[in-house]
């Protein structure tokens, strides 16, 4: 039997709390210990692991970044600003799931996809064009 403890309701309050952020551990026991101090660190992290192999939250593997929760359990994917580190919510298009293009035939029981898109978020974009110097001007910070 699962135990919904005090600790538990905070840990995933906070995670919700920090929705479209996909924080790491780090984050939500920062968010946890800011309102409740007595929470040890290694109790937020049991917690999110445990609630991750539960199903009850996703854990994000983000390649070349810490490990991130998300409390969205629905069907998306995830993409990763390679400038920022921002990690930014992708749906999947109408009736056509990304997973399902692939065949399995290894003997595997699939149970998770993990995929993880790697681009350049909206402010990254703006941010290099504003740096970006017309031709024939000269750049005064090189």
């Amino acid at each position: 039997m699962k135990r919904n403890t005090i600790q538990k309701k905070q840990v995933l309050g906070a995670l919700r709390e920090l929705e479209g952020v996909h924080p790491s551990a780090e984050q939500v026991y920062d968010a946890v210990h800011a309102l409740y101090p007595t929470v040890s660190k290694a109790t937020v992290y049991r917690i999110l692991r445990e609630e991750a192999d539960g199903g009850e939250i996703i854990g994000v593997d983000v390649p070349h970044d810490v490990n991130r929760y998300d409390s969205r359990t629905d069907r998306h994917y995830h993409i990763r600003c390679r400038i920022c580190g921002k990690v930014a919510d992708i749906e999947p298009r109408g009736n056509c799931e990304f997973d399902d293009l692939y065949v399995n035939d290894s003997g595997y029981d699939i149970e998770n996809v993990n995929l993880v898109f790697s681009g350049l978020c909206p402010e990254c974009v703006k941010n290099m064009k504003n740096t970006v110097m017309p031709k024939g001007e000269k750049n005064e910070r090189a």
